[in-house]
């Protein structure tokens, strides 16, 4: 026992001993030297060592160790623990099995050829070793609580990133590789967590790996995505990839998720959550990359889409490679409106994004106002086929194209009681402005077709064709703010030609005013079939032919009489009540609330009629005054336009009269005039035809009344004449009559015999009629009944028929 005790502290003695030669004598004095030495020349870098001893629990201690290249220091650290074979030594070869590196500073360079600046630390050199030199291999890494400086030089902009709170574990394995376990921190906020483990097999240079990310920032990596043109500008990442690096491609297997990542492009900028599983391959030696992938989006948001404003709400599954990008039936909303979308880009090279939905057109009168300035739709229901396609414009823009496909909708406008329906219809759009062909839809049950196009959303310009069976129109219609300027509308309404120019300017909250020019051609036959419906009186008048309108019109079209025009007004023939006008010209004025007819004038039958008007629009009961003379009207071709036309009428027609009153309420018409008839035959007129029955015998011979003349008044609701004269070839008449509104008939006509004119024939009726004639005025007329209808009473002049028959019996002439 106390021989083993007394060996054993001889032994610890010597190894005492050996312990403090080794540190003070030999370490210090050959092996710091051969082993800094042998350092440089394995790593071909710079290596400096504070001291160097040797430790029986740690191996050999390593303090202040830096390897540097030039003013970078690729690897530095206070204290390094290795153990070391000791055999080898004496053959000039230093063997470390595994070294421990407390609270290293380590620089990772990639360099540009793919390679890592580390990796000579592990490759044994190749060419013969001096003979004085030493030669070391290290096997095996251990680093705790280290940080690391990583530096990217295979990047168009070099990427710099420290690493902090590293615990690796790297070492050599048979037969030439490096295997690695590596955990890390990025110091953000959150802090970033990296994990990865794997496997570089050297000669090869193949790498094997698995990489785990938390809270990683996108930031970060900045420089890896910018040249895709994508701008990352926050985000937080989970995931886990893949990696395999062999004959210089590298290929990656992702599979992660983001949320609160936000992306910019341009003037675009989309915030969303994602799940994501991508597969990636890129060359180290051509430095081509490509990749496929899903993307399923859970919440996204996309804004500064210049025509559409803000998506919201968007999710769904997005597939894409490096060329393209597709995605199928996403869910979105656009102006609070749910929908649909598929989305692609055909190729990132020429960077398209193609959009396809279906749309609910509910969301038509939101837009029209906030993107068109159009606050002229009320309701817009039914579906729409929506494709759009966005493009840079190479000057930080975007441009804009689409179409929208319409089917069976229906829309109704702002101040209108009846929509457009079963509108089938096709846009084209940019953000120049739209347009639409082969649009058709229904109004009021009339079938419409329509094609123009729409420029300039900023300060829409229109040019526009419409078509129905009674409408044609084309015209180009400007909006500039609150103002339309309409040019050069011109078209058709039930044969009925016009072409206006106008200024609209709605800037008054209380309607718009209006500048307005124009010309019209109405067809009277046409147009009046169209509006019997509202006002029946007009198939009463019958109006015909057509009627020439010259216009200009300025002022508030809400309140027409406060409205100044200038209006002339001309046909070469038209017709009212059966009757013919030709060469009508008319002139008419509106101002200062009153309506002038300043000049009228017609052709009618042989004759001429002239006249003036004038209209009060400032008070409720419309009061007006008008005039008019006629002369030259024949009656013989006035009478084949009426009901009397195969009756002996002729006769030549002047007169005149004045009359004024209040419209709608003719109790109150009041006026006076005059007419004459001459050189005519007027006893078949239906108001004298039975005068000459009660007074003639039939067989009497030809009877003519060749003149009328009268003055007359209009008053009481009735024409009124105290001096109506009818001049015959047998009798005069003369005497007062009144003819009612409601066509009835009240007088009395004097009736004087022409003796001379009296035919005798022997008869006794003939010496009857004689003896009348001799006598003068015979009696009188009592007329009554209508117009239509007239009834006669025969009141004779008693004492002047017993004077006649006495003159006669007793011999006496007149």
């Amino acid at each position: 026992m106390k021989k083993f005790i007394i060996i054993a502290l001889i032994s610890i003695l010597l190894i005492f001993a050996g312990v403090v030669y080794l540190n003070k004598v030999f370490l210090p004095g050959k092996i710091k030297s051969l082993l800094v030495s042998a350092l440089a020349q394995q790593t071909h870098k710079e290596v400096s060592l504070g001291s160097l001893e040797f430790n029986i629990f740690k191996g050999l201690v390593l303090r202040d160790l830096i390897i540097s290249e030039g003013q970078n220091v690729i690897l530095s650290t206070r204290q390094a623990n290795c153990a070391i074979f000791i055999w080898p030594v004496f053959r000039k070869q230093i063997i470390i099995p595994s070294i421990n590196l407390k609270s290293p500073y380590i620089f990772l360079e990639r360099l540009k050829d793919g390679s890592f600046n580390l990796q000579d630390f592990f490759t044994p050199k190749k060419s013969k070793p001096e003979k004085s030199g030493f030669r070391i291999s290290v096997y095996k890494i251990i680093v705790s609580s280290g940080s690391i400086l990583f530096q990217d030089e295979t990047l168009a902009v070099q990427s710099r990133k420290e690493i902090k709170n590293i615990q690796l574990s790297l070492g050599l394995a048979l037969p030439a590789s490096v295997k690695f376990n590596f955990k890390g921190e990025l110091p953000n906020n959150p802090p970033a967590f990296i994990y990865a483990w794997g496997e570089y097999k050297i000669l090869s240079r193949q790498l094997s790996a698995n990489l785990s990310v938390n809270n990683l920032l996108v930031k970060d990596f900045e420089a890896y995505y910018s040249g895709f043109g994508l701008n990352l500008i926050s985000g937080l990442v989970d995931g886990q990839a893949k990696i395999n690096l062999k004959e210089r491609l590298l290929h990656i297997d992702v599979t992660a998720k983001a949320a609160k990542l936000v992306f910019a492009k341009d003037k675009i900028r989309a915030g969303l959550d994602l799940g994501l599983t991508t597969k990636i391959d890129y060359s180290l030696q051509t430095k081509k990359i490509s990749f496929d992938g899903s993307c399923d989006i859970q919440q996204a948001g996309i804004s500064g889409l210049d025509f559409f404003g803000e998506l919201k709400n968007l999710y769904g599954k997005v597939v894409f490679n490096e060329r393209s990008l597709v995605a199928q039936g996403l869910k979105a909303e656009l102006l609070g409106i749910p929908f649909e979308v598929n989305l692609g880009i055909k190729d990132f090279r020429t960077f398209a994004l193609n959009i396809n939905t279906s749309l609910n057109l509910s969301f038509l009168p939101g837009i029209a106002k906030e993107k068109l300035n159009f606050t002229h739709i009320s309701t817009a229901l039914g579906k729409a086929e929506l494709f759009i396609k966005l493009h840079p414009d190479g000057k930080g823009g975007w441009v804009t194209q689409g179409r929208v496909d319409i089917a069976e909708a229906a829309l109704k406008l702002a101040k209108h009681d009846f929509p457009l329906e079963n509108i089938f219809a096709a846009f084209e759009f940019s953000q120049q402005g739209f347009s639409w062909s082969d649009v058709k839809f229904k109004y009021q049950g009339m079938d419409y077709e329509s094609c123009g196009e729409l420029s300039n959303f900023s300060a829409p310009k229109i040019r526009l064709q419409l078509s129905s069976r009674d409408l044609s129109l084309t015209g180009v219609f400007e909006f500039t703010g609150k103002k339309i300027k309409i040019t050069q509308a011109k078209g058709k309404y039930l044969d009925s030609q016009f072409l206006i120019d106008a200024d609209i300017d709605n800037s008054d909250p209380a309607g718009p005013q209006v500048e307005a020019g124009g010309k019209i051609n109405l067809n009277l036959a046409s147009l009046s079939g169209a509006l019997e419906k509202k006002y029946p009186a007009i198939k009463n008048i019958q109006p015909k032919g057509q009627l020439g309108v010259q216009f200009n019109l300025s002022g508030p079209v809400y309140d027409p009489k406060n409205c100044f025009i200038r209006a002339k007004f001309s046909s070469d023939n038209f017709s009212i009540y059966g009757l013919n006008v030709q060469e009508f010209l008319a002139d008419y004025s509106q101002e200062n609330k009153i309506a002038r007819i300043s000049s009228m004038r017609a052709a009618f039958y042989g004759g001429v009629i002239t006249g003036g008007a004038s209209l009060n629009l400032d008070t409720v009961n419309l009061p007006y005054y008008m005039e008019l003379q006629a002369g030259g009207v024949r009656l013989d071709k006035l009478k084949e336009d009426t009901l009397s036309k195969n009756k002996n009428i002729s006769g030549i027609f002047q007169g005149a009269m004045k009359l004024s009153g209040f419209s709608g309420d003719l109790n109150k018409l009041s006026g006076s005039g005059e007419f004459s008839v001459k050189e005519g035959k007027l006893w078949e007129l239906n108001l004298f035809q039975g005068i000459g029955k009660l007074l003639f015998a039939k067989d009497l011979g030809s009877i003519d009344l060749s003149e009328c003349a009268c003055a007359f008044l209009v008053k009481n609701s009735s024409v009124y004449t105290d001096n109506l004269k009818l001049k015959g070839n047998v009798a005069e008449l003369s005497g007062a009559l009144r003819i009612g509104f409601n066509g009835s008939l009240d007088g009395s006509l004097d009736v004087d015999i022409l003796s001379e004119m009296v035919p005798l024939s022997g008869t006794l009726k003939d010496v009857t009629t004689a003896i009348m004639g001799q006598v003068g005025k015979i009696g009188a007329i009592k007329l009554s009944g209508s117009l239509q209808e007239p009834k006669y009473s025969f009141r004779p002049a008693v004492t002047n028929i017993i004077k006649g028959l006495a003159d006669v019996f007793f011999g006496k002439k007149p």
